[in-house]
């Protein structure tokens, strides 16, 4: 591989993930066949986990550069750890070491009683699951489109666009079925030395995406156990069929709606799969049981009712320009145009349609730390596996604000260099560090348009914040004969008509039973998050219907 192959390379790498460390709540944990498997909020058990690390690092070649003054020593930036599986305490040690990346990257989402209704199915299908000494979690990550995926250790999450794409609480069974599989069959140790397939500059949520893919026959394996699982739980098998039909439809249609890139998808799935699913329902005995969501008025639908599809504007969000507006933070900055966008809990990014340059917006620090500090804090440690060494320092201001840029060239594992140059900016709370990577030969090529970007972080105005939208998966009484397109008009549905058939598993033209429940998105006013104070609800969440909605007629 050529130098700059291997520059590329690490420029593509760094663009797909920053790994966060941010501090998790203590978790809740769930033991398969525990006598106390009717509490989903059981104490968490310790297991004598293997603590002796293996050898992670080898000593980099002291390289040298021509831009390099004479006789300079550079420190290099350590390898990630390797992760090797040989034990079930080894899974339970790795899963819960990549267990703060997820919830830094793509975060968590905040509402208990969902979160409660997904753990008290995972344990009904926990009393039938093979016995492992570690401790199940399960979590319902930011995540906009649909997703589930088992970490080793029993560390399972499930997305929020797919309990909005799930229609029955049997469909949610099978999928965490399927997830509880592959952790209880530790298909994870199947793989080889795990530093053999993760590329050794691959870091955060890419090594997690990698640790969370597996090969088609553990994919057929886990379909197996999750219909069985969910037989003997009393959820019909045949609904996993159901959700991979339209999981494959919803795949298939572009939302545009992510906050990773398609490509950490870890369950791709093919009519084969489906229909495979369809025949060994067949074969399965199953007694029916009432579901846990008929607490719920509305049952499933109630359950999820409040759902936000799309991106939250809690979060921040891009507008056709490629402005990124965020509204708790009471900011905006324009990335290029043309350039692919990516938002994350931990950054913001844009990618150079040829790939040899990103934008990325992150936080660097508190204002409460003089600026000065901030800086020299950075330029001492390492970002993303890298250490940066700086040509020019300069205090400058962005608008009012008090702002400092460096530029220099990174290096990482004693690879070359990427051109970088950043400025961090003082506003508020906090400083922001607004960054241009780029291969090196191309970084005075976006000199100009680094500092455009800098310069176009500015405060927004209370207009603006009101301005926006947000989409809550809404319930909707179907008319009789009434087709899907005449209820998306009669409701103003604000999804588009064939999302909203991928939603519901339906077509356009079908025409409905009376009463019908029919999932729909619903626009409303964006609401900032206040800090409340005691005895208040905290405004821009939505409450649960009581009942399910009645579609509004114009």
């Amino acid at each position: 591989m050529t130098g700059k192959a291997v520059l590329a390379l690490l420029l593509a790498l760094i663009l797909a993930v920053f790994a966060g460390c941010a501090s998790p709540r203590e978790p809740e944990t769930i033991q398969a066949n525990a006598p106390n498997a009717d509490e989903p909020e059981s104490d968490q058990q310790t297991n004598p986990a293997q603590t002796e690390s293996p050898e992670a690092s080898q000593e980099g070649s002291a390289g040298s550069s021509g831009e390099e003054e004479a006789g300079e020593a550079e420190e290099q930036p350590k390898r990630p750890e390797r992760i090797v599986l040989d034990t079930v305490y080894d899974d339970q040690r790795v899963g819960e070491d990549q267990v703060p990346v997820i919830e830094a990257e793509l975060g968590l989402v905040d509402d208990e009683e969902l979160n409660r209704f997904v753990r008290s199915v995972a344990v009904r299908l926990l009393r039938h699951a093979p016995t492992r000494p570690f401790d199940y979690e399960f979590k319902i990550v930011d995540q906009s489109v649909p997703n589930a995926f088992a970490l080793p250790g029993g560390k399972i999450f499930v997305s929020r666009g797919l309990l909005a794409l799930a229609t029955s609480e049997d469909e949610l069974a099978c999928v965490l079925g399927h997830e509880i599989t592959h952790a209880a069959e530790r298909h994870a140790s199947a793989q080889i030395e795990y530093n053999r397939r993760i590329n050794p500059l691959a870091i955060g949520l890419l090594r997690v995406a990698k640790l969370a893919a597996y090969g088609r026959e553990q994919e057929r394996d886990a379909d197996r156990g999750g219909q069985m699982l969910a037989a003997r739980a009393g959820y019909d098998p045949e609904a996993l069929a159901t959700f991979l039909r339209k999981l494959d439809a919803a795949e298939r249609y572009e939302v545009g709606w992510s906050r990773i890139p398609r490509f950490y998808a870890t369950h791709p799935t093919s009519p084969e799969r489906s229909a495979l699913a369809t025949n060994r329902a067949t074969t399965l005995e199953w007694t029916p049981v009432p579901p846990v969501s008929a607490e719920h008025p509305g049952g499933y639908y109630g359950a999820v009712d409040g759902l936000i599809l799309g991106d939250d504007p809690a979060g921040g969000v891009f507008d056709e320009e490629n402005r990124f507006i965020h509204p708790e933070l009471r900011f905006s900055i324009r990335f290029p145009q043309g350039w692919t966008t990516m938002n994350s809990q931990q950054a913001v990014r844009a990618v150079s349609p040829m790939r040899d340059a990103q934008a990325e917006l992150t936080l660097a620090g508190k204002s409460d730390e003089p600026l000065s500090k901030i800086v020299d804090d950075f330029i001492d440690s390492e970002f993303e596996g890298m250490k940066i060494r700086v040509r020019e320092r300069r205090e400058i201001k962005i608008g009012e604000l008090p702002a400092i840029r460096i530029e220099g060239r990174t290096t990482s594992m004693g690879i070359g260099g990427l051109a970088a140059q950043m400025t961090f900016v003082a506003y508020g709370d906090f400083v922001y560090r607004l960054t241009v990577l780029s291969v090196s030969d191309s970084g005075t090529r976006f000199r100009g348009r680094a500092r455009a970007f800098a310069h176009s972080f500015r405060p927004i105005e209370e207009e603006t914040v009101r301005s926006l939208d947000v989409i809550r998966l809404r319930t909707a009484r179907a008319l009789e004969s009434e087709t899907l397109q005449e209820l998306s008009i009669r409701t103003r549905n604000a999804l588009d008509l064939v999302y909203t058939g991928v939603l519901n598993g339906l077509y356009a033209s079908t025409q409905l039973a009376h009463r019908q429940p029919i999932k729909i998105g619903i626009k409303e006013p964006y609401l900032p998050r206040l800090e409340p104070t005691e005895d208040e609800e905290q405004p821009g969440t939505a409450e649960k219907s009581d009942v399910i909605l009645e579609a509004p007629t114009p």
